[in-house]
């Protein structure tokens, strides 16, 4: 099982390299197109007519693709009051109970995403962008792939809090 878990941790870690440098682009897409349309629009007088759009999907990838990576991390807000004066069995069993509901939230997501993307947006196209593109691309695809990620992650959590070893820290765990 040892083998099986590396393996899969491997893939999480290149995933998360991939969702890294989406996130990464999305940033410098957004900045740079709103400092394009800011110049644009004070110093010649012409807005940008796509701009906006493209920062939109670029903000929509980077919120979903962030979110996935940001439980990879461990980097989500969390409040340890109540978990800190669990025992380890207890804090272990929040856990797995935790990563459970993420799951099943995960998996209702993506099913929900795939059929937005078949019955509402498969027909549809971007507005002002200079190519036309399938607005699924925008949608429907990155909150699709950013619940497989955290499906993922939190596949490698209940795998390994199973077999006895800690994936991440477990929250209120004491820092070491």
């Amino acid at each position: 099982m040892g083998a099986v878990a590396a393996r899969y941790r491997a893939l999480l870690v290149a995933v998360g390299r991939v969702e890294r440098w989406i996130a990464i682009a999305c940033m410098a897409t957004m900045v740079v197109c709103i400092f394009g349309q800011v110049v644009s629009r004070y110093l010649f007088g012409t807005p940008l007519v796509w701009v906006e759009e493209l920062s939109t999907y670029a903000f929509i990838w980077g919120s979903f693709i962030g979110a996935a990576l940001g439980l990879k991390h461990a980097r989500h807000i969390r409040i340890l009051s109540f978990v800190g004066r669990l025992p380890p069995g207890g804090r272990r069993a929040l856990r797995l109970a935790l990563d459970a509901l993420v799951a099943v939230f995960c998996v209702i997501l993506i099913v929900n995403g795939v059929q937005a993307m078949l019955i509402l947006e498969w027909r549809q196209r971007t507005i002002a962008l200079p190519v036309e593109l399938p607005r699924y691309l925008f949608y429907s695809t990155p909150l699709i792939l950013g619940a497989a990620s955290m499906l993922l992650t939190v596949g490698l959590d209940l795998l390994e809090a199973l077999t006895g070893r800690a994936a991440r820290p477990s929250p209120g765990a004491p820092s070491a």
